[in-house]
């Protein structure tokens, strides 16, 4: 635990996981009656249509009690859905290489998040690189195995800075964003996620954009 509770160094995978991100209130994910109610709720959304979920800030959690909640997950409902289909699930976890949680401690659960994948593509698309050195696009470039990844340009977070932010490419660069989304969907590398967002007045002062917050 730390003084104030929340989480300060991201090189200690206990204080990662056992202290509060922001000061957010985390839920005991180790108690048999939380795994439950947590279940419960997502199963009552499997029961209505739902397909899957995306698990924000996985790695704030332990591997073993994000198992434990999918494990007690139903199949999807078979009014909607082939008899005996898993819901599809998968988690964030922001992993840039320089931190003690790595994302191939979850993917044995499901599918993570490649946060790498937009850096890497915004550097060759940007800086109008040759599309030769994309032909060993993939692993070979360090990251997870494809089945394991779920790939984006963009996202809600940092294409305004956030969560894992920086350098990625985004909708106000229209020329680039297109290329390396065209890309995206050509390859087979990887889960791929479009992103849908919307344009905002950008307000920058010291290299932050304080209209962040705006909304649609």
């Amino acid at each position: 635990s730390t003084g104030d509770g929340n989480i300060h160094n991201y090189n200690d995978p206990n204080e990662v996981r056992n202290c509060r991100l922001v000061s957010l209130v985390d839920l005991k994910l180790s108690k048999d009656y939380v795994r439950d109610s947590i279940a419960g709720y997502l199963n009552h959304l499997i029961s209505l249509g739902v397909a899957g979920f995306r698990v924000d800030a996985a790695k704030h959690m332990w591997p073993g009690d994000l198992r434990a909640v999918f494990g007690r997950l139903h199949d999807l409902n078979s009014a909607y859905f082939p008899s005996g289909t898993k819901p599809f699930i998968f988690q964030e976890v922001i992993d840039m290489g320089h931190e003690a949680i790595s994302a191939a401690e979850y993917t044995g659960i499901a599918r993570v998040t490649n946060f790498i994948y937009g850096i890497k593509l915004a550097d060759v698309f940007r800086h109008h690189k040759q599309a030769k050195w994309l032909k060993t696009w993939g692993e070979q470039w360090g990251m997870p195995n494809s089945n394991d990844a779920v790939v984006f340009i963009d996202n809600h977070d940092n294409q305004r800075g956030h969560g894992g932010g920086g350098g990625v490419l985004t909708f106000f660069e229209p020329r680039s964003y297109k290329m390396a989304t065209e890309f995206m969907l050509a390859h087979p590398y990887g889960f791929t996620r479009v992103m849908s967002s919307y344009h905002w007045n950008r307000d920058f002062h010291g290299g932050e954009d304080h209209n962040n917050w705006q909304g649609p």
